[in-house]
């Protein structure tokens, strides 16, 4: 289970969330829903640890732990415009992290990365640069590099806001698919119709 407990974070002395608690199960997808500055991107920010917080705290299956704490991956997250590197090509994109923070092998990572890259339909990509990816094909590197690290927790900053209607389709399914890896994933999304066919339960966000 993961939980947040009283989070509270503030910019120039305004206050964007405020005594905030949530809580998800293992395995469960919860969808964050909210309009334009209620503060979505910046929760997920405060729980992969990109962004600072005043204060709460943060659990995972009940032990206490401090997101910002990179010798902990404990938790993933798929940027929304991808953040993959222009100048590396997909199996380097995936295998980077993986060698340089978990210490593998470059055989090791390339091995695992390739399993990660035929589940999700990218065979053949292996040596393509990010300019030569379609959006969703991008979309999925960046879910399978993010899989390469082994988190407990995938975070999503708006997954489909720039694939069509069939490709959001292709991407839900996915997110749903990773259910079965016992893995605990937080949407963020300002699509209530995708939120509402993928997620286990929702939580809506609103202005202070």
């Amino acid at each position: 289970m993961f939980q947040i407990e009283n989070l509270n974070k503030s910019f120039q002395n305004k206050q964007i969330i405020k005594n905030m608690n949530l809580s998800v199960d293992s395995n469960e997808i919860l969808g964050i829903v909210g309009p334009s500055g209620a503060g979505k991107t910046t929760l997920l920010r405060c729980i992969t640890g990109l962004e600072s917080f005043d204060s709460g705290d943060f659990y995972i299956d009940g032990k206490k732990f401090d997101p910002s704490d990179s010798s902990e991956s404990l938790i993933g997250v798929v940027f929304q415009d991808y953040g993959l590197f222009p100048n590396l090509t997909v199996i380097d994109n995936i295998t980077l992290a993986p060698q340089l923070v978990l210490k593998k092998s470059k055989e090791e990572a390339e091995n695992e990365a390739q399993k990660l890259i035929d589940q999700l339909n990218l065979s053949g990509k292996e040596e393509l640069y990010p300019y030569q990816l379609s959006g969703g094909q991008k979309q999925r590197v960046a879910i399978v590099r993010t899989l390469a690290m082994h988190p407990k927790i995938i975070c999503y900053d708006e997954p489909t806001s720039a694939l069509d209607p069939k490709l959001s389709e292709e991407v839900g399914n996915i997110i749903l698919n990773l259910k079965n890896k016992n893995i605990t994933q937080l949407v963020v999304t300002h699509d209530i119709q995708f939120a509402n066919q993928i997620s286990d339960k929702i939580k809506e966000v609103k202005p202070i």
